[in-house]
């Protein structure tokens, strides 16, 4: 795998910085907070990805630390890979909030699935890419410190392959896992454990027996109960027909009242309906009484007066006669002097009499005709109040007639209570007897209760020490469990040593060989082979001798991790390679193993970056003529 080109869209310091790698070797230089860190991270991030720490920490993690101050949800980058001849593009949003993956294929423009990605980066996580292809000096400890991480790599490498087992770790954690078996299951209390179930199961056959005494004591008691039961059962069935007879006449009396109520609103309603109609006769009497009329033969006589009188005056028309009698009289006694005109003054003045008596008849003719009318109206309404009171007198009577007849259905209706309350059953009376009954029936369901209630505890209490066995059995069963899981710790620790041994011996050779071969190159052939034996002391062979890791320099020792790491990094990816990032490697190495180093990197391997801010190994590398690619930040 090599990288060919990086993006920093937005990530740290930088915004849309690109960076070109090459195959073999790349130097990239910058000061102190340039910015290699960052792209140094940055590569690590595009491969396992960035993730946001929780808690206290979280606030100077990486994610943090690189997280952009402007647009934060921008936090992006691209790098593109070339693997067995195809070029892939890696593209992240490292946002915890927009997170976004994907590898893309750019020969084909297909996205790759995570099967296939796996597979694109298989063998590579991000444990073994700190501890194989991207190197950093070992830092400034004693020698003895570094020959103890040299040790420890060299037997973790060695015998299992990863970077995930720590030998002398899992060791120490087989016998702290000892010691916390030994202590969670305190397996020194097993012989009081043993006793404490024999005593619970003792007291358990003593419950039991308790038990049974209370069980037939219940026994006893219900059958005394079945009898007062029984008893009762008899003595219900006799009262239940006194009972039975006492309800029949409850519901006679109950329909009596009811016809009482029922009666006596009706003689309420009507005896209020004969004062209406009393009041009401009263009333038509006044009005008559008013109109001078106080029985029916004043009234009919009234009307036969009216009907018998005539509209036509009399007296006007005997005057009119007498008048017109005259005036014709005294013109017959005249006549001889009727062509005297004084002669035809009088009759004249007797016709003039006579016609104004003719309209002084006319006129009271029609004033009487209109009198008559009036009268006879006034009649009829009389006549009509008349036949009103002669209707209230009647409703009257009818009304007394009905309140009379009512009262008497209420005495009747009453008297026919009154004897139902006098009735008197032959039966007997058992409610005393079933009183009795029912105490010494309660008494007796106490004392069952009473019984059942100690039984219940008892079984409670015995449930309480069933659980009590079935803990203490949990509990001894835990502490064979813990004697057979420390004899399996015991057998893996010389499983593990034994596995170990077999793996030195095959896999350590090979890690042996390859590690003394890149030993003798970055030495220039000072120190041809690197040895690591049973006790994993680590030594390398001198021109008469070999030398303990120990007495080495600090830059030896640091020949020799990176020998192992790439050796380890050979055995680990086998034909795949991978390119090898150097972090400020080379801080403790002099200018000849620096160059003997790097001449040989950039020969023989696919692809190096130097992350450095000294010149030395661009310098170094001009002088030695290698093809670098050089990158200033």
């Amino acid at each position: 795998m090599i990288i060919k080109d990086i993006n920093l869209i937005n990530f740290g310091k930088f915004n849309h910085q690109s960076v070109s790698l090459k195959p073999g070797l790349n130097i990239v230089y910058g000061e102190n907070e340039a910015g290699k860190t960052t792209l140094h991270t940055f590569i690590r991030a595009m491969l396992f990805g960035l993730e946001k720490q929780r808690g206290k920490t979280s606030s100077k993690d990486l994610y943090t630390k690189y997280e952009p101050w402007d647009n934060p949800s921008n936090y992006q980058g691209m790098m593109r890979i070339e693997t067995n001849g195809v070029t892939y593009r890696i593209e992240r949003n490292f946002n915890k909030e927009r997170k976004v993956f994907q590898v893309i294929n750019e020969d084909t423009g297909k996205i790759l699935s995570e099967e296939e990605i796996e597979e694109l980066f298989a063998g590579l996580d991000e444990k073994c890419y700190y501890n194989t292809i991207s190197i950093s000096q070992l830092g400034s400890g004693t020698d003895k410190e570094l020959e103890g991480i040299l040790k420890n790599y060299a037997a973790n490498i060695g015998s299992t392959k990863s970077m995930e087992i720590d030998i002398k770790k899992a060791f120490a954690d087989l016998d702290e896992q000892k010691k916390q078996i030994n202590r969670e299951a305190k397996i020194t209390e097993e012989d009081i454990i043993r006793k404490s179930i024999l005593n619970t199961k003792e007291q358990l056959e003593i419950s039991d027996a308790e038990q049974q005494g209370i069980i037939t004591e219940i026994e006893g008691k219900q059958k005394e109960l079945a009898g007062v039961e029984e008893k009762e059962k008899e003595l219900s069935a006799l009262d239940a027909k006194r009972l039975e007879e006492l309800a029949k006449q409850n519901e006679r009396k109950e329909s009596l009242y009811q016809d009482v109520i029922s009666i006596t609103a009706e003689v309420e309603k009507n005896s209020a309906t004969l004062v209406k109609v009393r009041e009401h006769k009263e009333e038509l009497k006044e009005q008559l009484m008013n109109r001078g009329i106080d029985s029916p033969e004043t009234m009919d006589r009234v009307y036969n007066q009216v009907m018998n009188s005539t509209n036509l005056p009399i007296a006007f028309v005997v005057l009119m006669m007498a008048s017109v009698g005259i005036g014709v009289g005294l013109l017959f006694g005249n006549m001889q002097r009727l062509y005297n005109p004084s002669v035809w003054m009088k009759p004249i003045m007797c016709f003039v009499v006579a016609f104004c008596f003719l309209l002084l008849t006319i006129f009271k003719y029609v004033f009487n005709r209109k009198q008559k009318t009036e009268k006879l109206t006034l009649l009829k309404e009389l006549r009509q109040i008349m036949e009103r009171l002669e209707a209230a007198k009647h409703e009257e009577v009818y009304t007394e007639r009905q309140v009379e007849r009512k009262k008497e259905n209420l005495e009747s209706v009453q008297s026919m209570i009154h004897i139902e309350e006098q009735k008197e059953f032959g039966l007997e009376d058992y409610s005393e007897p079933l009183k009795e009954l029912e105490g010494e029936k309660r008494k007796v369901l106490d004392e069952i209760s009473k019984a059942q209630w100690v039984l219940e505890q008892k079984k409670e209490r015995d449930i309480e020490m069933e659980k009590r066995i079935e803990e203490l059995n949990q509990r001894e069963q835990t502490i064979q469990e813990a004697k057979i899981e420390i004899q399996a710790l015991e057998k893996a620790k010389e499983e593990i040593e034994e596995i170990a041994t077999e793996i030195r011996n095959s896999f350590g050779k090979r890690l042996n060989e390859k590690a003394s071969a890149y030993m003798a190159a970055i030495t220039n052939g000072k120190y041809t082979s690197l040895s690591i034996d049973e006790h994993l002391n680590i030594s390398v062979e001198g021109k008469n001798s070999l030398i303990s890791s120990h007495r080495l320099s600090k830059g030896t020792v640091e020949q020799i991790y990176m020998a192992l790491r790439l050796a380890a990094t050979d055995i680990i990816f086998e034909e795949d390679k991978k390119p090898i990032l150097l972090d400020d490697t080379f801080a403790m190495y002099d200018n000849k193993r620096m160059g003997n180093t790097l001449r040989y990197m950039s020969q023989n391997m696919e692809q190096v970056i130097v992350f450095s801010c000294h010149t030395r190994e661009k310098l170094l590398a001009d002088k030695l003529g290698l093809n670098y690619n050089f990158i200033r930040l």
